[in-house]
């Protein structure tokens, strides 16, 4: 899947992250070692999602109960995908409040010249 579908997705509450997971508590230098190795086209691993319909309790009630169908909770991956969404996107994920992210990367920067 294209990452920029994927954000959306995120955004659009489509894949929701489960209250067991635990907090965003990546610091900025993981941070930036997902930018390089996304640079330099290194594996970043893959994501674990669980499709239900019946979905267990979410982050910050983030989800729509009334629609129907199949919902994509996410068990694995929410560190690189919350790094994502918010160096794409330039906001905070709708699974989390400002107040849960302690290390938001956003003010990270990366030189592009030399990959550092």
């Amino acid at each position: 899947m294209q990452v920029s579908r994927l954000l959306d997705r995120v955004e659009s509450n489509a894949i929701v992250l489960p209250e067991f997971q635990r907090e965003f508590v990546w610091k900025e230098s993981q941070a930036k070692g997902l930018v390089n190795s996304l640079f330099h086209e290194y594996p970043i691993g893959s994501l674990l999602t669980w499709e239900t319909e019946r979905p267990p309790e979410i982050k910050n009630d983030a989800i729509d109960r009334e629609r129907h169908g199949l919902f994509e909770v996410l068990l694995d991956g929410q560190q690189r995908l919350t790094v994502l969404y918010m160096l794409v996107k330039n906001d905070i994920p709708p699974y989390y409040d400002p107040q849960d992210i302690e290390n938001d990367p956003r003010n990270l920067y990366f030189n592009v010249s030399n990959g550092s």
